[in-house]
């Protein structure tokens, strides 16, 4: 008897301390959720945002397309003065001198558009789009559903 009295006496303690424990774990404070107004400001402040950051795409493009266009203009020219050179070279040091040329002129091209591209800087950062708040509609029970439309779902 007295070993099932400690027995009880260490259950009943035990769970005292585990229900109390369990409420020490609660959050103190809800967070708050965003209200209509900040929502409408925040979405204010994004569409200004996303005018600036597609404006600067844009000039991004535009400048990208520039340097694109002098590289090609670059690489042309070029092929072009080598294929010029090449009809009057008659031996084989003057064909890969053109050639040689060449190669280094593209080389060239190549890395004045890397380092104009570096110039430019990262890819502008896209803004982020403010959470939408909660809806505060009535609260329905979507898992309590009429006897008819469980009969319609059963498996058969």
């Amino acid at each position: 008897m007295k070993m099932s009295r400690q027995y009880t006496a260490v259950a009943v303690s035990a769970a005292l301390f585990s229900f109390c424990g369990s409420t020490a774990f609660a959050d103190p404070t809800p967070s708050p959720s965003p209200t209509f107004d900040s929502y409408k400001a925040a979405q204010e402040q994004f569409k200004k945002d996303r005018d600036a950051f597609m404006a600067a795409m844009r000039d991004r493009e535009s400048k990208m397309r520039d340097i694109n266009a002098l590289f090609k203009a670059a690489v042309d020219k070029a092929t072009s003065d080598a294929r010029t050179a090449m009809s009057s070279a008659t031996t084989p040091e003057q064909k890969n001198a053109i050639t040689t040329a060449r190669r280094m002129a593209v080389a060239a091209a190549v890395v004045a558009r890397e380092s104009a591209i570096s110039a430019l800087g990262p890819l502008p950062t896209p803004p982020i789009e403010p959470a939408r708040p909660m809806k505060m509609g009535p609260q329905s029970n979507d898992n309590q559903k009429s006897a008819g439309e469980q009969k319609g779902k059963q498996k058969r």
